[in-house]
């Protein structure tokens, strides 16, 4: 009997000693490239002269699939290392029409260019510019003599197959600072998630501003639905905005898209959006500071849907990650997680010397001395 409050105390002790741990999830995969069938020129920024975009293809459960940027062949602010050059439906599916009702329709074109990610050394919330000295790309094959390929982990619950896209570190010159991505596309569930870290290798604090910059394939018709706050305007206090590409007659042949970019009250909150109709070259920005060896990750989720209400919902969801869009993550990343209220409690092991140790075996101890007490007085 007396020495289970020891054991439950060691217990304890190792699983907030792990939970702190920075654990791997499983082996990592090269990747084969796969490419879109159908690509949209980034009428924003490509140039004429470009190639095809590597990409590793990866379909959620209702049927979407994404095409993730791995090989990157030409320098562009929409299609970066990490990003996704298109996702569209494998099938056809009830989209919503203007009058209210449903047509069958295999949609598609919802990306020209999403999610790119840069650094902004102005520590301005703008859209990530190539050439522009006051942004860094993250775009770390374009860097390297020889580029360290993308690789997968975390095998899925129905296919088996990697469902994490692992991409490189990439070195901030000048601000003792790496980062690097992790795209996610679960195969029981219906989002794509990115995970952006941003490590401090320095010995002083180093304040960052992470832009994310997009090319929507509604392109000109780009049109806000609604937002978190319930109106149909894109505002820093916002979780979430979804959007559509206007009806052309009755119909619209592109997802309804929706954009998580936090989760209410976490300790890092937007610091800017640009986000309007007509627009399909929205972006958002994050400024955060990294204490010596810190690390944060600014994580977003991106959500396809065939209606508006159902791109809500979803993004609804995914704003809140108690229970929703974790999976192929670690208690570790979920306490770096900047955007987003920590999904897992960050436990204080105390310390040999701390007097609250001292403290709690004593409390512990006479728990246990009540506990055997009361079970002899029943006995």
């Amino acid at each position: 009997m007396t020495k289970r409050p020891l054991a439950f105390l060691t217990l304890a002790l190792l699983t907030a000693t792990a939970a702190s741990a920075d654990v791997s999830l499983v082996e990592r995969k090269s990747l084969a490239h796969d490419f879109p069938a159908k690509a949209k020129p980034d009428h924003a920024h490509r140039g004429a002269s470009q190639k095809a975009t590597g990409s590793q293809a990866l379909i959620d459960n209702s049927g979407v699939k994404y095409f993730i940027n791995t090989a990157i062949t030409f320098s562009t602010s929409s299609s970066a290392s990490g990003a996704m050059s298109e996702a569209s439906y494998t099938h056809a599916v009830a989209a919503t029409t203007l009058n209210g009702g449903t047509v069958s329709s295999t949609l598609n074109d919802a990306y020209d260019g999403y999610n790119t990610l840069c650094l902004s050394l102005n520590n301005t919330v703008a859209t990530c510019e190539t050439g522009n000295a006051n942004f860094v790309i993250y775009e770390p094959s374009e860097e390297a003599e020889s580029p360290i390929p993308a690789t997968t982990e975390c095998t899925g619950a129905v296919s088996g197959v990697n469902r994490q896209v692992v991409f490189p570190v990439q070195t901030v010159a000048g601000l003792n600072v790496n980062m690097w991505r992790k795209v996610y596309v679960p195969d029981n569930d219906s989002y794509a998630r990115w995970l952006n870290y941003f490590q401090n290798t320095g010995g002083s604090p180093v304040t960052l501003t992470a832009v994310i910059a997009n090319n929507l394939g509604s392109d000109s018709n780009t049109t806000i639905v609604t937002s978190s706050s319930g109106d149909a305007a894109a505002q820093t206090s916002d979780t979430w905005v979804t959007t559509f590409q206007s009806y052309s007659g009755t119909t619209s042949s592109d997802p309804r898209l929706g954009h998580v970019f936090q989760g209410p009250g976490a300790a890092v909150q937007l610091a800017g959006i640009n986000f309007a109709n007509g627009d399909d070259n929205p972006f958002w920005g994050y400024t955060f500071t990294l204490q010596p060896g810190e690390t944060k990750i600014i994580m977003n989720f991106a959500v396809v849907q065939p209606s508006k209400a159902a791109a809500a919902a979803k993004s609804t969801q995914l704003a809140s990650v108690f229970t929703n869009g974790l999976a192929c993550t670690t208690p570790a990343e979920q306490t770096q997680i900047a955007n987003f209220i920590s999904a897992v409690p960050i436990i204080q092991v105390p310390t040999l010397n701390d007097a609250g140790l001292v403290a709690l075996i004593l409390g512990l101890a006479l728990a246990a001395m009540k506990l055997l007490l009361r079970r002899r007085r029943t006995a």
